[in-house]
């Protein structure tokens, strides 16, 4: 049969139009408005927000419809062409536009995502489509399997729903380690996130291992018992190697951190944002310029050699230190409270906890220092024993500290911080 005549004679030029207008009916729906909440260039985040979503219907397409393929073919009797050619031959062609159409089902609304944020495709991002198109493959082997085996028309709605089930809803279980065997990359991707290599092995080795045991079952009827156990203990490893590397897992799935890209301007500090941000940095550098000024002649020694936003590792937040700050850059620049961060980072206590009266002494000075004295009440707000009269007492105390003289005002910033931490408070 000729390229073109197995295409338009493929279920799944027939279904195409109904499944790409699906696709794209519940991304305008109910997708695209989620991928305005990450507005950071960061093209993995927008693949994934995708696939999470899509993936489960581009698997149940790809079995459904590889099941369909194998039922008629069957009714065709046409496997007595076996000795012309191959099985192997005569499936994979049949199946080519099955998984072509899987694809396209996630792609496009993938690819449509990536120009809908303006966000370029990197490496990373390339990767993870690869990482939701091999499944498909393995989905679609499965599905002509059980075609193969069960004529009945039956087979097709119901290898749709059971496929779509056991990965859409392997979420929803109370067990986590199904939900890294389904294909979808549990969990959100932030900002500068990837998943580990275990994450994308143990998913793949499952699907292609178990494909790759109903392909030695479903192979010429010579050594019929051989290739029995052959393919029943090839789907047990892979079943087993892939339980093995996921069982202890919480329900998110690990990853690894800082692969965004960052644009970084200036030294001593070096201040790096995630480059979506990068027009920011010259207000940046003048915010925390002026704060560190301000702080120095207040007697406090803020001499940072990098300040790095807390975007570049959201989930796993790093702890700043005293030449090495993180600080929430893009969002503080975007609310006009830089200054006020850079002060309440120079503060350093000698202790995790250190008493809360004297700790808030501490940051309204400092931030009053910087001129952004507002913004640490506006925070001191949204704690519910932050009422009317602690913030009188607050701005009467630190108003009597700003009245000193600077070498004053000093001696009791020290005094202060070192006092927050004794036992006796």
């Amino acid at each position: 049969m000729k390229p073109l005549t197995r295409i338009r004679s493929s279920s799944a030029t027939r279904v195409a139009p109904v499944v790409l207008l699906l696709m794209f009916a519940y991304y305008f729906t109910d997708i695209r408005d989620d991928l305005r909440l990450d507005p950071l260039g960061y093209a993995p985040t927008v693949i994934d927000a995708v696939q999470r979503n899509l993936l489960p219907v581009s698997y149940a397409v790809a079995a459904a419809l590889g099941a369909w393929e194998a039922r008629r073919l069957g009714r065709a009797d046409i496997w007595q062409w076996g000795a012309v050619r191959s099985r192997y031959t005569i499936a994979a062609h049949s199946l080519a536009p099955v998984v072509v159409l899987a694809w396209l089902a996630t792609l496009m609304p993938t690819v449509w995502a990536l120009i809908q944020t303006g966000t370029p495709l990197n490496l990373w991002g390339f990767g993870l489509l690869v990482f939701g198109m091999v499944p498909c493959i393995a989905h679609a082997v499965i599905g002509f399997a059980m075609g193969v085996r069960v004529r009945h028309i039956a087979v097709v709605p119901v290898v749709a729903v059971v496929d779509f089930l056991a990965v859409g809803w392997s979420v929803a279980l109370e067990s986590p380690w199904p939900r890294h065997l389904s294909g979808l990359y549990t969990g959100k991707l932030m900002f500068g996130e990837l998943p580990t290599a275990t994450s994308i092995v143990a998913p793949l080795l499952l699907a292609l291992g178990v494909a790759t045991g109903v392909v030695l079952l479903w192979s010429s009827t010579r050594w019929r018992w051989l290739r029995t156990a052959v393919a029943g203990v090839l789907a047990l490893a892979s079943v087993a190697g892939a339980y093995s590397m996921v069982k202890d897992w919480s329900y998110i799935a690990p990853r690894s951190a800082g692969h965004g890209e960052m644009s970084c301007a200036g030294e001593a500090p070096r201040i790096c944002t995630p480059t979506v941000y990068a027009q920011a940095l010259p207000s940046l550098r003048k915010d925390v310029g002026g704060a560190l000024h301000a702080l120095r002649e207040a007697g406090i020694d803020a001499r940072p050699v990098s300040m790095t936003d807390t975007l570049a590792a959201i989930r796993y937040q790093k702890r700043s230190t005293a030449t090495a700050w993180q600080l929430p850059l893009a969002a503080s620049h975007a609310t006009g409270t830089t200054r006020y961060h850079v002060a309440r980072a120079a503060v350093r206590f000698d202790c995790a906890e250190p008493a809360t009266g004297r700790a808030r002494l501490v940051y309204y000075w400092v931030s009053m220092r910087v001129g952004q004295g507002d913004a640490y009440l506006r925070r001191l707000a949204t704690e519910p024993d932050f009422t009317a009269k602690p913030r009188n007492r607050l701005k009467s105390r630190v108003g009597d500290v700003l009245a000193m003289t600077p070498e004053q005002q000093t001696s009791w910033y020290r005094q202060t911080v070192a006092s927050a931490c004794e036992k006796a408070t």
